[in-house]
């Protein structure tokens, strides 16, 4: 070496010497002080500022800084981390921050030499990028947090809390239309009154019952008797549980030998009856016959389920004072499957809510809970033999170990929860227990071989515990390639969520799974259905995959093929299917888990098990995802109808951006549009893009890929609602989102109406409005009132309103719920009425019928303003009538 090089080298090392000295003195420079101080006096507001810039490719928006302490917010080693639904774009240029992508929805935001200091009072800007569009207040997660290496992170105190007051109003089209050509905007309270309101019936003119049943007659509503303790019920040892149900709400007794005839008798049992109708061999029919003359009601179903819904039947006639009508029904259901699907995995729901849903599905006569219990987002079954699915999986919180919980996601904070986020094995045989006592099968999902995140992350935990004692054992669970380069984005922005199918450790896990959940189903209810979910997985997985090239081998794949993900698919559910078969069970996965190239479905062949259920969920119209369903039903599969246009639980009621939830299927779905689904019909239900625009089934099939004849009617099994929870953190915010959407779907799933099979549009239409409004007010008036007594919190729906100077008219999508005024801006609220008067600063609001809850607030002064401007401009066009017209008659 010579000298000038040697002086170099000095040179070079003196000043990396200085740099890592200015390093350790930047990291040095912040303390836990200084976190605690940014977490508390960090006024952080976040606003969107268009959609429509970039043409729905990109939105824009304003993260805003304000110190709202007694210190400077200087610029260190601090890091901000965020959810974002969105992934946000890399500022160019020299910005005073970065952002940068970690991991699903998890970013964050860190200062760099140019950000200013932030003085005491001041504010900073920060302009934020990111692909898509932010249309609702709930695309925003709360709990952004800040933390420095070395030290706790906290949560900044201005984005807590379920109210998102941190995020600015949506108040202009540019924030809240999703693209240019976006058909929709919020509802202003004249639309809702006029396209939306319903005017309230006479109770005389709705049905009794949710669901309708397929034949009531000899109905005499004046005709009445009530039903008390002096009553009996006699039913056999068989019906010990449904008889139960009738002694806990009339406090009568149970008897098992015949009472006298003149005792009050209220008898229950299985046996044969006669039913009319294309739907009259299933076992769960029933006949309700009430008798006032003979003070006798008989209940009789061809199995105990029957006996059950002839029970919920009578219920639902019984008034407040326990009195019942004279009549008889026979009942039949459309569909064997009649479904709710609640996801636990994004979001954690605690067993009581669990057990309310199962309540309100009972009282509607819905047979099938889908339970979703594992996500990329969190595993929520404790499995023996693999804590770490739960230790580890269930939680998420900031760990750079990976060994305490998984990463923060969907706004859930750095913090370890404090209770448990999962169902012990204990907790979810009560669950089973519980669903069973009311006639409902539980199905258990584990989503595989994508959103897998939770349970990879969980035994690479396992992995890091175990291997440098017992290599083997640690290995044997493992869910993917410790040296696999493959890269890929899922939908919800993961980089290593697809569970690899070429791996035997990943066939060890799930038979793990399957024999311990067929274990706590043992003596409960026996498990028959194993849904191994297999949605969105993301194409790039597994691509390089050295264990997937071997298997590509000995299978002789074509490795390189642009199909090799959907191909290793089919391999997984073929393996999948084996393990299942084995253990008696049939097999269930979303539509696109039983899809190859091309959306065509996997030989059916290939698949062993007797039964697999095919989920039908994507049908955008637009997109040719609505063949999908009758794909998979004319190759073999077993479908359950689960549109997301129409049975998505997890879309807003409105498209409005004060509405919680997502709406990439639709801009919304409200009550009528669940209720107006025609399950039967697939096609008959296209009515609009997903921008809004008018599409007819004409117009959408004249495209032959586009729509698809069903040539196996039955293999559709029945429908299902779904609620993914992303945006849904709390048991209140679940009921609103499934309440009563689920009355609708129970509906359509039970009964079929009458306009369902009407060929000409304009008269199914119209027929379809008036059984709406019947439906309507029945919930209004009486069904909302059933769930009050639940416990459940139901979503209440905002007032239309319509103005006349200044008196109003009021109605709501649910006729019989109070409409209320406040002109003390919400201080004291009194009930619209005919001779109400409405000033500028009036608010209004709908309330539950227990009155105890109201609907989102609409104020209606803009209102009164457009329609006093309205007014003055008509009378000005008046005036000038009348000067024209004196002019020719002058001149």
């Amino acid at each position: 070496m010579d000298l000038k090089t040697s002086k170099l080298s000095h040179v070079v090392l003196g000043l990396a010497f200085v740099l890592c000295i200015q390093l350790v003195l930047v990291k040095a420079d912040i303390t836990q002080a200084d976190i605690d101080n940014m977490a508390s006096k960090l006024d952080l507001r976040y606003k969107v500022i268009s959609n429509l810039a970039y043409k729905g490719e990109k939105y824009t928006a304003k993260v805003n800084l304000t110190n709202k302490g007694q210190l400077p917010i200087k610029k260190s080693d601090w890091t901000i981390y965020f959810c974002s639904i969105r992934l946000v774009i890399p500022q160019t240029g020299s910005p005073p921050v970065k952002f940068e992508h970690i991991n699903g929805c998890l970013h964050k935001l860190q200062p760099t030499a140019k950000f200013p200091d932030l003085l005491p009072g001041n504010s900073f800007d920060i302009d934020v990028t990111a692909k898509h569009w932010v249309a609702a207040r709930t695309d925003v997660m709360p709990n952004w947090y800040v933390s420095a290496p070395g030290l706790k992170p906290k949560v900044i105190t201005s984005t807590v809390g379920e109210s998102l007051d941190f995020v600015e109003p949506f108040l202009t089209k540019e924030q809240w239309k999703r693209f240019p050509g976006d058909a929709y905007d919020p509802y202003t309270a004249k639309k809702r009154y006029d396209e939306v309101g319903i005017d309230v019936i006479n109770s005389q003119d709705i049905p009794l019952i949710v669901p309708q049943p397929l034949s009531m007659t000899g109905l005499d509503k004046d005709k009445r008797m009530t039903i008390d303790s002096e009553w009996k019920i006699y039913a056999d040892s068989k019906l010990t549980t449904e008889a139960k149900v009738l002694a806990d709400k009339f406090s009568m007794t149970v008897v098992t030998s015949a009472p006298s005839p003149s005792t009050k008798v209220l008898r229950v049992a299985i046996g044969n009856i006669t039913i009319a109708g294309s739907h009259s061999n299933s076992l769960e029919a029933y006949t309700l016959d009430i008798k006032v003359s003979t003070q006798m009601i008989n209940i009789v179903g061809r199995s105990a389920a029957g006996v059950f819904y002839g029970i919920q039947s009578l219920l639902a006639i019984t008034d407040d004072n326990d009195s019942v009508p004279e009549v008889f029904i026979q009942d039949s259901p459309r569909y064997s499957y009649r479904g709710m699907h609640l996801d636990v995995g994004r979001n954690f729901m605690p067993k009581s809510a669990v057990f309310r849903l199962l309540d309100a599905m009972a009282t509607y006569k819905m047979n099938k809970f889908h339970f979703h219990l594992s996500d990329d987002e969190g595993w929520r079954l404790e499995i023996p033999g693999l804590p770490e699915l739960t230790q580890i999986g269930s939680k998420r919180c900031y760990d750079p170990t990976g060994l305490k919980c998984i990463q923060t996601d969907l706004g859930s904070g750095p913090d370890e929860p404090t209770s448990p986020n999962y169902y012990s094995v204990g907790e979810y045989k009560e669950i089973l227990q519980y669903a069973s006592d009311r006639h409902i099968q539980v199905i258990p999902e584990f989503d595989m071989p994508g959103h897998g995140y939770a349970a990879i992350k969980s035994m690479e935990g396992r992995f890091k515990k175990k291997n440098s004692t017992n290599p083997s054992e640690a290995q044997k669970y493992l869910l993917t390639e410790a040296d696999d380069p493959s890269e890929y984005l899922s939908v919800q922005y993961f980089k290593d969520d697809a569970i690899n199918p070429c791996l035997e450790s990943t066939y060890t896990f799930v038979e793990h799974i399957i024999k311990e959940v067929v274990l706590m189903h043992t003596n409960k209810q026996p498990l028959t259905i194993y849904h191994f979910g297999g949605d969105e997985v993301a194409h790039g997985a597994w691509t390089k995959s050295s264990a997937c090239k071997n298997l590509a081998q000995q299978r002789g794949l074509n490795f390189s093929a642009s199909d090799i993900v959907d191909q290793l698919k089919d391999y997984f559910v073929q393996r999948v299917a084996t393990i299942t078969k084995a253990k008696g069970l049939n097999l269930a996965g979303w539509e696109d888990g039983l899809l190859g190239k091309g959306d065509v479905p996997y030989n059916r062949s290939f698949i062993t098990t007797p039964e697999v259920y095919a989920y039908a969920w994507n049908n955008i119209w637009e997109w040719g995802g609505g063949k999908r369903a009758y794909q998979l039903a004319n190759a073999g599969y077993k479908v359950v109808m689960t549109q997301a246009t129409h049975l998505y639980f997890d879309h807003p009621y409105e498209p409005d951006p004060e509405e919680r939830g997502y709406y990439w299927a639709t801009r919304f779905t409200d009550v009528r549009k669940t209720f107006g689904f025609m399950p039967d019909d697939l096609f008959a239900n296209v009515e609009n893009k997903r921008n809004g625009e008018p599409l007819t089934r004409e117009e959408l099939c004249k495209d032959p890929n586009m729509c698809v004849d069903l040539k196996n009617t039955e293999n559709i099994v029945g429908m299902a609602g779904a609620l993914w929870t992303e945006t849904v953190r709390t048991a209140d915010q679940m009921d609103s989102m499934i309440y009563p959407r689920l009355l609708a779907i129970a509906e359509r799933a039970w009964h079929k109406a009458s306009w369902e099979g009407m060929s000409d549009r304009n008269e199914r239409n119209k027929k379809r409005t008036e059984n709406w409004k019947q439906f309507a007010n029945l919930l209004g008036q009486k069904e909302m009132a059933r769930l009050d007594k639940m416990g459940v919190k139901y979503y209440v729906p905002p007032p239309g309103a319509s103005l006349d100077g200044n008196k109003i008219r009021v109605r709501t999508s649910l006729p019989g719920l109070k409409i209320k005024y406040s002109d003390d801006d919400g201080k004291i609220w009194q009930d619209v009425t005919d001779k109400t008067l409405i000033h500028r600063n009036s608010k209004l609001a709908t309330w539950s019928a227990d009155g105890k809850r109201m609907s989102r607030i609409v104020d209606i002064a803009g209102q009164v303003k457009a329609n006093a401007s309205s007014l003055s401009v008509n009378t000005g066009v008046m005036l000038l009538g009348i000067l024209k017209l004196v002019y020719k008659l002058v001149y």
